[in-house]
């Protein structure tokens, strides 16, 4: 269906418009232009963002942690337009132009509106854009929690609130100045402990242990299969790391993936 409204009517709608707060795209649309039948397209439908983190510890058992994002960048272009092209994101912002791209914060599905405008008609086009999410973090040295010095090492999985699949492993590898962990004793056989937490504002609220033993390989990777969990606005996740044996000296990096949330 085509609207047809005068040169005076529209200024008139743009100040309304202006003035209640109203989004002209929500007081008339149509399928198609006088051009032809108005769309919007992406370059693709489904990006994955990137976040990884860098700990780094110069001695002093104070890390710093450098963190890198990379958002993927959608490139959207319209045709058939009539007139000025508006386009809503989704996710609170906006831009003009017959073509433009967008990178997401958060991963997620979106839907885009691209609004053309003109004397002679208004008309809308929109799709749906899937964010999913990879992370990396590589951690500084696990420490004994028997140690004057010790400290346990903790992966925040920053999970997204909604629905979501998260998977990934851990792995941690010797690194230090005692012997590997394949010519141990078997009394002093290295150790890792890691454990699953749930958070609420920061506080651990559940904990579940992954893996919890002694090996004699210096390389050891536990991996996590995370089906379906649902998380509210101030609920978290997140990998803990420790070792009884207090010659141990390992170097954790982890690797997941997450889905968008639904």
């Amino acid at each position: 269906m085509k609207y047809t409204i005068s040169a005076a009517t529209l200024v008139f709608l743009l100040v309304l418009s202006a003035a209640s707060g109203v989004a002209l795209s929500n007081l008339t649309s149509s399928s198609s232009g006088s051009s032809g039948t108005f769309t919007i397209d992406a370059d693709a439908t489904n990006g994955i963002n990137e976040y990884t983190l860098l700990e780094v510890d110069e001695g002093d058992n104070d890390e710093e942690e450098v963190v890198t994002e990379r958002l993927h960048e959608f490139m959207l272009e319209s045709k058939n337009a009539a007139g000025v092209v508006t386009w809503d994101f989704g996710d609170g912002t906006t831009a003009t132009g017959e073509s433009t791209t967008h990178a997401y914060t958060k991963a997620g599905h979106y839907i885009v509106t691209a609004t053309s405008t003109s004397i002679e008609s208004i008309v809308q086009a929109s799709l749906e854009l899937t964010v999913d999410m990879v992370g990396t973090v590589e951690s500084d040295n696990m420490e004994c929690v028997c140690a004057p010095t010790a400290k346990d090492t903790v992966i925040n999985l920053i999970p997204s609130a909604g629905l979501v699949t998260i998977e990934g492993f851990v792995t941690v590898e010797h690194d230090g100045s005692s012997e590997s962990c394949t010519l141990r004793n078997p009394l002093q056989e290295c150790h890792v402990r890691v454990m699953l937490e749930r958070t609420l504002d920061g506080s651990v609220i559940n904990q579940e242990i992954l893996f919890d033993d002694t090996f004699r390989s210096n390389e050891l990777s536990v991996a996590f299969d995370l089906v379906d969990l649902e998380f509210e606005s101030g609920e978290g996740l997140q990998l803990r790391l420790e070792t009884d044996q207090a010659r141990d000296w390992h170097k954790p990096s982890t690797e997941w993936s997450m889905t968008a949330p639904v």
